[in-house]
């Protein structure tokens, strides 16, 4: 056999699992707990414009209901929605950047699918070819770059984060799209620490998944490698 399928095959599984865990995380905070969660722990700021909770509520479930992939109709999810007076409750302006979300979100999530794949295709071959070990080291490789990436990322934020912050939605998005007043329906329902507790869950997500990767197969490589006990003789027995 090549010595280098196994290190291809390797650098593949790699590269795929961090887009594998941060795709996990994605997928279980895109959903309503987060938004009922987020709005019922202490702290969070009420609406200084008048929406009660339950209005609230709907709206913002309207508005991740626009940015899932698997939802067919979209942001005319946000178009269709009204306020109690009648008006439209999201103006152009905010379905534009919501369907650049969407997109943002498709793509991450279609990674995810693309790394599921390539991981168990890769397996299949590691199982055919009987590559004893070369599939836990990928994951274990793969594990450690996410950690090695979620670091370098803790870094900057720590030094400084409203650099990170307006850099990173400058690299998503075009111009000032991502830019609303704080009169606007999406910011009413988003506030920051919306957003900022969205960023810290996902990455804690995905660090805990990577560390429980790699810690378990570190444990599991100790536990297959230790030494079995020598036997004991007849002699050490009848003493």
């Amino acid at each position: 056999m090549r010595r280098w399928i196994p290190a291809v095959l390797v650098v593949v599984i790699a590269l795929a699992t961090p887009a594998l865990l941060l795709g996990n995380g994605l997928w279980l905070l895109t959903n309503g707990w987060y938004v009922h969660a987020e709005y019922a722990r202490p702290g969070f700021p009420d609406d200084s414009f008048g929406f009660t909770k339950e209005e609230r509520t709907k709206l913002a479930l309207v508005g991740l209901d626009s940015i899932k992939p698997t939802n067919g109709d979209g942001v005319q999810v946000l178009r269709d929605a009204r306020l109690p007076d009648g008006s439209a409750a999201f103006n152009g302006r905010e379905a534009v950047h919501m369907s650049d979300v969407r997109s943002l979100v498709g793509k991450v999530l279609l990674a995810h699918v693309l790394a599921l794949a390539a991981i168990l295709i890769c397996g299949g071959a590691i199982r055919l070819l009987r590559l004893r070990g070369v599939f836990l080291r990928g994951l274990f490789v793969g594990g450690l770059l996410t950690l090695g990436a979620a670091a370098g990322l803790g870094i900057l934020m720590v030094v400084n984060f409203n650099w990170f912050f307006v850099q990173f939605h400058e690299a998503l998005f075009t111009g000032d799209t991502w830019l609303f007043p704080d009169s606007d329906t999406l910011i009413r329902l988003y506030p920051d620490v919306f957003w900022s507790d969205f960023g810290g869950i996902l990455a804690g997500l995905t660090v805990l998944q990577a560390v429980v990767l790699t810690g378990g197969i570190f444990w599991w490589r100790r536990r297959t490698r230790a030494p079995a006990h020598p036997p004991v003789s007849h002699a050490e027995t009848a003493q």
